[in-house]
């Protein structure tokens, strides 16, 4: 897999060095304390049970650094089937921005159709939008439940300050949806205004966008639902802002996406603002478009 600047190798890991350079990477990227690093014992035993752990290296030698991984585990699906619970993914700061994340997400999907295995699921913070423009616009992934405060409380400091809600995500690597946006890339033609959007917004002072209103019982095939463009930013500004954010799209997004028959399958951005693009279709409808 070709990546955007120095040359980067991707490999399965199943080495000790390996598992301690995961460890390492972990606190580099999240902030985590020890006690909330995944270890290397715990590490190796998700890969010999059939996880896989994939590493993204700087290049080859025995000087070469670990500069981003994949770690997943081996389970079961709802329909009883296999599929891989991707656990962690990350890429080193110095190395964001150049296709790392998506080389390795194109490796883990190259590793588990080997193994006979066509699903692989994750979640992700509905009001990330860079995570959503990732999964759902260029892997061509689907969100499919909210989870409210499905992790409890984190304590790494990207995620600390919010309930840890999240979307259900869902990667159906053979679907038409995934293989056409992995071919040939994508693209939206959406406009505001063109779509009905759920939630109503206002700018403050500060320049940051506050959540006002939303509608319940739409029902237009594509709906927009609005998030912060940068959640992070908007969390060291402003964390009571961010944190009415977080509520306000708990009650909307849960009522859309579990009562409202729809699913979240893109994200669309308009100058400075950011949207999630709803489908009301069933997920097989969604997967099967290309």
């Amino acid at each position: 897999m070709q990546t955007k600047g120095p040359r980067v190798v991707i490999e399965p890991v199943r080495h000790q060095r390996g598992y301690w350079e995961c460890e390492a990477l972990q606190k580099a990227v999240w902030g985590f304390s020890d006690i909330a690093v995944v270890p290397d014992h715990i590490i190796h035993t998700v890969v010999e049970g059939g996880g896989l752990l994939l590493g993204a290296y700087d290049g080859v030698g025995p000087a070469r650094e670990m500069v981003g991984f994949t770690l997943s585990l081996l389970g079961r699906w709802e329909d009883g089937s296999l599929r891989h619970q991707s656990l962690m993914a990350a890429v080193r700061e110095d190395w964001q921005g150049k296709g790392v994340g998506y080389a390795l997400k194109c490796a883990q999907r190259e590793h588990v159709l080997k193994q006979g295995i066509k699903l692989i699921t994750w979640t992700f913070d509905p009001l990330e939008s860079r995570n959503a423009h990732f999964n759902l616009n260029k892997l061509g992934a689907i969100a499919t439940r909210y989870l409210p405060n499905y992790y409890g409380k984190f304590r790494d400091k990207r995620n600390r300050g919010l309930t840890s809600d999240r979307f259900l995500c869902e990667w159906h690597l053979t679907s038409p949806r995934v293989e056409a946006r992995l071919a040939h890339g994508w693209s939206e033609d959406l406009k505001l205004g063109q779509v009905e959007t759920i939630n109503s917004t206002r700018l403050l002072p500060s320049g940051l966008r506050a959540p006002a209103s939303f509608r319940a019982g739409l029902t237009a095939p594509t709906l927009l639902y609005e998030i912060p463009s940068d959640l992070q930013r908007l969390k060291r500004q402003d964390l009571e802002l961010a944190r009415q954010w977080r509520q306000q799209s708990r009650r909307a997004l849960g009522l859309y996406l579990e009562e409202g028959g729809y699913v979240v399958s893109g994200f669309f951005r308009q100058g400075n603002r950011s949207f999630l693009v709803l489908s009301r279709a069933s997920p097989a409808e969604v997967l099967a478009r290309t």
